[in-house]
């Protein structure tokens, strides 16, 4: 998932609007929604132990999540991430995301998948598409052939992956905008040998790659295994310049990164048993439930309060989506960059 900075003066006041109220009340409403539809998963990744944890007994039904977003509080909502665990185990999956259509018929929907099941993949890419659903689908690519299987610990990943992205590149040519797609690697030691040969992969098949960082979060169980060498810095120094870049190459020589993160103000994360939290990294920071109270009353409760001064305390993190949806919706606070780098500021505003 890349993030769209507005630029401008249009960007700039809906920035400055956007850190005034985060510091003087909770008026700000989500724009943005990372749902872990399941906790359950069929990779056994060297970086996260999602795969070791017992997943949830009664996940949010479909039903359940229609109405769920039908609440005045998401009525904003223009994205939604549906990651997991792997979310293809479900079978419901693609009720899933006409529930999620149905209440936010405006929103663009993600489907994040390790393409372990890549039929699944196709067939809700075809499902969405039928009931006018625009699509966005990311898939990891940690590494090129067994690298990849090595790191995500099932033999036969890489093919399956392969397979998957080939499919969608053909339905893309079908479908334009209507399907978005795109690949992930997340940099850490044991796969820098293999980054160029993932750039040269993605850039070949002419699909989006986002270099993502290491994310120890209690998410993930993996919190206290962040690699960090003089290896990864040189790759991350390798990629063209960006805020995402800059604030990254701090974080690995151990300066301070933290900036202001809008978790619980323009986003917000929801567990698939309907937990509300702030964000992988405060994922027992626990909000509310949508199968106990509703997610307006949620978002002004006392908990809610908690888990913002929380997240005002926290040190940060380069987490894609969380650090990209903070960087949107408190732009104001990056014009510095743009002060160092005219020439990225003048490509931007081009691209526009």
């Amino acid at each position: 998932m890349k993030y769209q900075i507005e630029l401008g003066i249009k960007g700039t006041v809906y920035g400055l609007r956007n850190l005034v109220l985060r510091a003087t009340s909770g008026a700000l409403r989500p724009r943005w929604l990372m749902f872990a539809v399941t906790d359950r998963c069929n990779s056994r990744c060297k970086h996260c132990d999602i795969w070791r944890k017992k997943p949830a007994k009664d996940p949010l039904m479909p039903k359940e999540i229609e109405k769920m977003l039908s609440d005045p509080l998401f009525e904003g909502v223009e994205y939604i991430l549906n990651s997991g665990g792997e979310p293809t185990l479900r079978a419901d999956l693609e009720e899933i995301f006409l529930a999620e259509h149905k209440a936010l018929p405006k929103a663009r929907l993600q489907l994040s998948t390790n393409g372990l099941l890549p039929e699944r993949v196709v067939d809700l890419v075809k499902f969405a598409v039928q009931h006018d659903i625009n699509l966005d689908v990311g898939t990891s690519v940690d590494g090129v052939g067994e690298k990849h299987d090595q790191i995500r610990g099932v033999k036969g990943n890489f093919k399956k992956v392969d397979y998957l992205i080939d499919e969608l590149i053909s339905l893309r040519a079908r479908y334009g905008e209507r399907l978005r797609i795109g690949a992930q690697v997340t940099l850490f030691d044991f796969n820098l040998d293999s980054l160029e040969k993932v750039r040269a992969y993605a850039q070949r098949l002419d699909i989006d790659l986002l270099e993502g960082w290491y994310n120890e979060a209690p998410f993930y169980g993996n919190v206290g295994k962040k690699p960090v060498s003089s290896e990864l810095i040189r790759a991350v120094e390798s990629q063209p310049s960006s805020l995402l870049q800059e604030k990254w190459l701090r974080a690995l020589k151990g300066k301070s990164i933290k900036f202001p993160c809008f978790a619980m103000y323009t986003f917000c994360a929801l567990k698939c048993n309907g937990d509300i939290v702030p964000c992988l990294n405060l994922w027992d920071t626990r909000a509310g439930n949508v199968r106990e109270n509703s997610p307006t009353e949620i978002w002004h409760s006392p908990e809610a309060k908690k888990a913002r001064r929380t997240v005002k305390n926290c040190r940060g993190c380069l987490n894609s989506w969380g650090a990209g949806w903070s960087f949107e919706s408190g732009f104001y606070q990056f014009l510095p960059f743009y002060f160092r780098h005219p020439h990225i500021l003048i490509r931007d505003l081009t691209k526009k």
